[in-house]
């Protein structure tokens, strides 16, 4: 039969806690503008003082297992909140109101049983278990990709020691009345789960904290920030991979330049403020009258670039007219009334030219055409207006 050498135990509570604590802080520190990491700081805080107290057992007496107890729940707790947190997933209303009493019941029960270790694991175990399962089930949900690997080692740990304490809290309905169940052999591996599952958690959040920099990191390098649309480094890629799939398909492509009219008289008299509001609202009605296989970039100041893929000319033509009433739809600006527009120059794959640079050219000087004529016939208006 296996006995924990409590000094030993001691030692590697020690490390292990005083590591995971130092890593979060460090985590925090660094990534202060994450949301996440400074609940997990205090959750690893929580569980160094959870397991110290396990090791002071001496000194406390019967205030061991309600100081355990709480401090492990609240930790687990408190990684759920991260999680949340760090996710972004929406918050649950009123989860507190459920919360709180879990917590009551974790020190009532270490409280009421905290000389009969059987029944405090046989109540106790099974609702840190509920706990731990649905910490997995979070770092589950909505991961893809690299996502999907990193979240379910970290979440196979996470399960591995709840069902340890379900494991625990079996043996422990089993034991006869006056079991000393801190003696059993299971107790060992329950406590050696519950170590690798606080450092897997450490290891795990801190990759989740660095990947989710480097995906940020990578938007911006290929997204403008103000408006999510792509960048020009983004235009250049997409478009030497859609102009191959246009040779190797024998199909056509627009690139379609647009340029907004009194968008400089917009920022002069109502501000930046409103200029970078009608933007946002070009930018989403590009969006929302293309398919997700185009793409609409913007590349700087108050021009886009739209690019269309479609089987034939026709296709193409059509594309861009649903594009233009789009963008006509209603003013773009939501408020006095300013003479906002949006000048729009086409260019089409193969017939205007058979590479990027070109198609620009040929977009940009038909958008300036279109903007003149819309500027001769604003004046021509303003002179016949009657004095």
């Amino acid at each position: 039969m296996y006995e924990l050498h409590y000094p030993t135990l001691s030692l590697i509570v020690a490390i292990v806690n005083g590591v995971a604590i130092l890593v979060m802080l460090a985590l925090w520190h660094i990534n202060r503008d994450v949301p996440g990491p400074g609940v997990w700081t205090v959750a690893a805080v929580l569980s160094g003082m959870g397991f110290v107290a396990v090791i002071l057992r001496p000194s406390l007496g019967a205030l061991t297992s309600p100081i355990n107890n709480t401090l492990l729940v609240g930790a687990a707790l408190l990684h759920i909140e991260g999680l949340l947190r760090f996710k972004r997933m929406p918050q649950a209303r009123g989860r507190w109101g459920w919360w709180a009493p879990v917590m009551l019941l974790v020190m009532v029960t270490s409280i009421a049983y905290a000389n009969d270790a059987r029944m405090r694991y046989g109540v106790l175990d099974p609702v840190v278990t509920v706990v731990l399962l649905a910490t997995a089930v979070l770092l589950l949900k909505r991961a893809e990709g690299r996502w999907r690997v990193l979240y379910g080692v970290c979440a196979g740990f996470v399960a591995l020691a709840g069902l340890s304490l379900l494991l625990r809290a079996v043996l422990s309905w089993q034991a006869p009345a006056g079991t000393p169940m801190q003696e059993h052999p299971v107790m060992g591996l329950v406590f050696l789960l519950l170590l690798t599952h606080n450092l897997a958690w450490i290891c795990g959040m801190s990759l989740a904290v660095n990947l989710s920099v480097q995906e940020r990191l990578q938007q911006l390098a290929l997204n403008d920030p103000l408006t999510g649309l792509a960048n020009r480094r983004q235009l250049d890629s997409f478009a030497a991979q859609a102009l191959r799939r246009a040779q190797r398909r024998g199909e056509h492509m627009a690139v379609v330049v647009l340029d907004l009219d009194g968008f400089k008289g917009l920022n002069d008299r109502h501000g930046h403020a409103a200029g970078d509001g009608v933007l946002r609202e070009v930018a989403q009605r590009a969006r929302q009258a293309t398919r997700d296989t185009d793409l609409v970039a913007r590349l700087g100041g108050d021009e886009f670039v739209v690019l269309l893929e479609a089987d034939s000319e026709d296709a193409v033509l059509a594309a861009v007219a649903r594009l233009r009433s789009a963008l006509d739809a209603a003013p773009l600006f939501d408020g006095p009334p300013t003479p906002v527009g949006v000048s729009m120059g086409v260019a089409c794959y193969p017939a205007d030219g058979d590479n990027l640079v070109a198609l620009l050219r040929e977009a940009d000087g038909r958008m300036y055409g279109q903007k003149r004529e819309r500027a001769s016939t604003r004046s021509m208006d303003s002179v016949q207006e009657p004095g």
